[in-house]
């Protein structure tokens, strides 16, 4: 069941379910040597969900991620002013529903040239194809609702799929991929691990000599997947902003030692524990916690265990175990399969997939050991876990309900996080129609049950998105005059722009980016607005227009460039700075230890303390 669809009337309305494709739409799209990239954002503009990003090149139009939405708004990317047949490929940073759920419509409205490739991972491919056809199930039932009409079919799905072009960590030319374009196209690109979820990856693109790097999802806190790749560097970067205004998470270390011992307690005192979370990533992190942790316990508690997977965490472990051989796995499972001969590292002999038939999951409830069961949704709100709740909330006097991941609002899942903060007892929530039986009918929308609140625990500190301190670091590794906020709410994204403008010396402009609203990458700043090796800031909304967040951006390019171009003598004092600058940075490079990007904030730093000099001067005068 796919984490970020919900069914009911009263979360999507009727017109999400049908895409905005067709028509003519006025997008200022204009492609030359000073801009060679424009990016239309079709989803993931101030609203985490649906990320989709339109590339437009001189010789090609493509597409950055095209998902489903979580969230309130559209369900589909806004497609409109595509024209049949113009995608040249598509490129998928993960695999995660938010960003590859609508691929298939692109082939039902045949928006994809001939040959156009899906360019990917191999996990990406390979999750994604489990993903999407999840989500078709689920396509195909919210569309049998009065005024819905199914939007791609299972042959449109399967088309889509053979159009994949699974990769490595790797940097290629489109044209290995793209015959057709081979002889016009000198795009390359670029993926790098993200640390998101398995296979998940940066995007740098380049073409022209320009470059755009889009950041997916960054993670960097999961306990079996390598650290964040460093990308290079570029003329602008697509920043995702989930978590702008969080300084850092809480510990994820800890928060799994918590987890794990509030499960393992329950069940070894006869107490079933229910954990919904998402059937890919979330489920694997926490098999691989249990597995790392249970044979620590006396021999009498392990026999008691019954941990059990279930949903889509089944394909989705078996796909784990296949790729954590090799570049997408952490070093230490790699290093852990070779010395123990182990070739499913996320499986262990406590754990077991769900039986598929019929009662197996009553049958569960009744049979050796207490169970943990680990099965989507997260929220509740589809999948098998709302079928565990229920038999929960009709066969035991006591169970526990961890809630370890992000409740979206209208969930089921948020209605009881709610009922921790509101101190009830008892809390009411009508749970999705997926072969539930029992409980009270409501308004042929699904089951209605009361869940004791003492039952349910929250846990923050496993989100998969990195917090803004590790978005920064990745903003100085691209060190780019130029970041457009992505996959944000926009209070997220404000929050994050401050962040940069205080902490990001390379980035002159800002843009919280809007939908269907082209920007243009330039590959060079206009000559004005450079003062040494660090450009003015600037925070823009999606028109262009200047934001004012904070003091600090209130030192923008209008007053710097008043000043220097006043005062002429400044000016060729901050050259001939510049000229001596650029002469010990050659030295510095040959001679010193210090890295590219030392040496690069070192500059930053002797151009700053120019630019207040000259500025005191001025001002002294």
């Amino acid at each position: 069941m796919s984490e970020t669809i919900r069914e009911s009337d009263s979360e999507v309305s009727q017109n999400e379910y049908i895409p905005r494709v067709g028509g003519e739409i006025d997008l200022d799209i204009s492609v030359d040597s000073e801009s060679p990239f424009v990016v239309i954002p079709r989803g993931g503009a101030k609203e985490i969900g649906r990320s989709c990003y339109q590339v437009e090149t001189r010789n090609g139009t493509y597409l950055v991620d095209i998902g489903l939405n979580q969230g309130d708004g559209g369900l589909f990317p806004d497609l409109r002013g595509l024209d049949e047949g113009q995608i040249d490929a598509v490129f998928l940073t993960h695999a995660h529903i938010d960003h590859v759920g609508s691929l298939p419509l692109l082939e039902s409205y045949g928006f994809l040239s001939d040959q156009a490739p899906v360019i990917t991972t191999r996990p990406t491919a390979a999750l994604a194809d489990t993903l999407l056809r999840d989500s078709l199930k689920l396509h195909r039932r919210a569309t049998q609702k009065p005024g819905r009409e199914q939007q791609y079919s299972e042959t449109d799905l399967r088309k889509v799929i053979d159009r994949f072009r699974p990769c490595g960590y790797q940097a290629a030319d489109l044209s290995d991929h793209v015959a057709h374009i081979e002889d016009t196209e000198t795009l390359h690109f670029e993926f790098g691990n993200a640390a998101h979820l398995l296979g998940s990856a940066w995007l740098a693109l380049t073409v022209d000599g320009s470059r755009v790097v889009f950041s997916g999802d960054i993670g960097g806190r999961s306990n079996h997947l390598p650290e964040i790749d460093e990308p290079p560097q570029a003329d602008a970067l697509f920043l995702e902003s989930t978590y702008g205004d969080t300084h850092s998470h809480t510990s994820a270390t800890d928060t799994r030692t918590d987890i794990y011992n509030e499960a393992i307690d329950a069940a070894t005192d006869g107490k079933p524990v229910l954990i919904p979370c998402f059937g890919v990533g979330r489920s694997q992190e926490l098999l691989y916690m249990f597995k790392n942790r249970v044979h620590t316990l006396p021999e009498e508690d392990r026999k008691q265990l019954n941990i059990v997977y279930d949903g889509m965490a089944q394909s989705a472990t078996n796909t784990y175990n296949e790729h954590c051989r090799g570049e997408f796995a952490d070093e230490s499972i790699r290093n852990y399969i070779v010395n123990s001969g182990d070739q499913q590292p996320f499986l262990f002999d406590q754990a077991s997939a769900a039986r598929r038939m019929p009662m197996s999951r009553e049958e569960l409830l009744e049979g050796d050991g207490t169970p943990i069961i680990i099965a989507p949704s997260g929220m509740l709100s589809g999948g098998f876990s709302p079928t565990y709740l229920l038999e929960f909330c009709q066969r035991y006097d006591d169970a526990r309900v961890i809630l370890c991941g992000y409740q979206a609002d209208g969930t089921p899942g948020r209605q009881l996080e709610d009922a921790i903060e509101d101190d009830l007892e008892k809390v009411g929530v009508t749970l999705p129609s997926n072969g539930l039986n029992g409980g009270i009918p409501d308004e042929g929308n699904g089951t209605r049950v009361k869940v004791p609140v003492s039952w349910i625990s929250r846990y923050h500190g496993l989100s998969a998105h990195a917090a803004r301190n590790t978005l920064l670091q990745f903003a100085r590794q691209v060190s780019p005059s130029q970041v457009y906020l992505i996959h944000g709410e926009q209070e997220q994204q404000e929050k994050m722009a401050q962040h940069l403008v205080d902490n990001l010396g390379s980035v002159s402009e800002i843009q919280l980016t809007g939908m269907m609203h082209p920007v243009s990458v330039t590959s060079d700043l206009p000559e004005e607005e450079i003062v040494g090796d660090r450009p003015a800031k600037r925070i823009l909304d999606e028109r262009g227009s200047d934001i004012e967040v904070g003091d600090s951006a209130q030192f923008g390019s209008d007053a710097i460039h008043g000043t220097l171009s006043e005062f002429s003598d400044q000016i060729d004092a901050l050259e001939l700075a510049l000229r001596t600058l650029s002469g010990q940075l050659a030295v510095e490079r040959h001679d010193s230890g210090f890295s590219e990007e030392d040496i690069r904030e070192i500059v930053r730093d002797e151009m700053d303390e120019i630019v207040r000099e000259a500025v005191e001067e001025n001002q002294s005068n």
